[in-house]
């Protein structure tokens, strides 16, 4: 994201909602102050699903270079 306070609470919220993935956030935070934060990060105008996607799709590519063949299958 650009900024490390971002960065930490992204990997903190990602890190929440990937052990309760069917949690809403308020259930999946640890309280109402990681609540607050969660949304305010959602709510920052830095926070775009592209600019959270970006490193994903980099280590993808990446891992496909490596590869002979990258079946990509779409349901």
């Amino acid at each position: 994201m650009g900024d490390a306070r971002l960065n930490r609470r992204l990997v903190r919220m990602a890190e929440r909602l990937g052990a309760q993935p069917n949690a809403s956030i308020p259930v999946a935070c640890n309280g109402w102050a990681e609540t607050q934060a969660a949304y305010r990060l959602l709510a920052h105008e830095a926070v775009t699903w592209e600019r959270v996607l970006t490193p994903h799709w980099d280590c993808s590519v990446e891992r496909m270079h490596g590869q002979p063949v990258v079946l990509c299958i779409q349901d």
